[in-house]
């Protein structure tokens, strides 16, 4: 489980109904993980500059304006 909560079968449920590619889902679980922007670049030996360009694209289709509110989608409601 993450930090947030939650399992990777879940982020991939929700993340889905986003029209999310292959590439922006696994950057998403790694932000939701708790990732850095530097960090998911160093694992997925990507420049930091293509990270945030993904996010971008992320946050647009989930219609969230940041990362805050793109975790937040994730965090189990009680």
């Amino acid at each position: 489980m993450t930090p947030a909560g939650i399992t990777k079968e879940q982020y991939l449920t929700i993340a889905r109904k986003f029209g999310l590619t292959k590439r922006e889902l696994e950057l998403g679980f790694l932000k939701v993980s708790g990732f850095s922007n530097r960090r998911i670049a160093y694992m997925l030996g990507i420049s930091e500059q293509t990270v945030k360009n993904h996010f971008s694209h992320i946050y647009e289709k989930a219609w969230v304006p940041g990362r805050k509110e793109f975790r937040d989608l994730f965090v189990p409601k009680e």
